[in-house]
């Protein structure tokens, strides 16, 4: 974030008797503030519920010793889920800017 906006300056007197030079100044800053998004995601009541007909299938070894049944079912999940994001800010910082001073009518870009 850069300060882009020119402003004005009140004139600086100098006090009765005293001599010198009046200047004004402008110093453009770099103003960081740093943000961390985390993802959220939490799961709501899981349901499931059966489709249909199971398919069996029955398999005998080739020593008649043993028999392998397999059951598929299909089913229906539903999972409602809710999505967010939280964030975290951290401290802003501030710097000079590294290309000088402001240019009259506001920072250079």
């Amino acid at each position: 974030m850069r300060i882009n906006e020119a402003y004005e300056h009140e004139t600086i007197l100098p006090r009765q008797g005293e001599e010198g030079c009046n200047k004004i100044v402008t110093q453009c800053v770099d103003v960081t503030a740093p943000v961390t998004l985390i993802p959220t995601a939490s799961l709501g009541t899981v349901t499931v519920a059966c489709q249909g007909t199971p398919q069996v299938n029955c398999v005998t070894d080739p020593c008649g010793t043993s028999s392998t049944i397999t059951v598929t079912q299909q089913i229906c999940v539903t999972m409602p889920v809710r999505y967010g994001v939280t964030m975290n800010s951290g401290d802003p910082t501030i710097s000079c800017a590294g290309d000088g001073p402001c240019v009259p009518c506001g920072c250079k870009n």
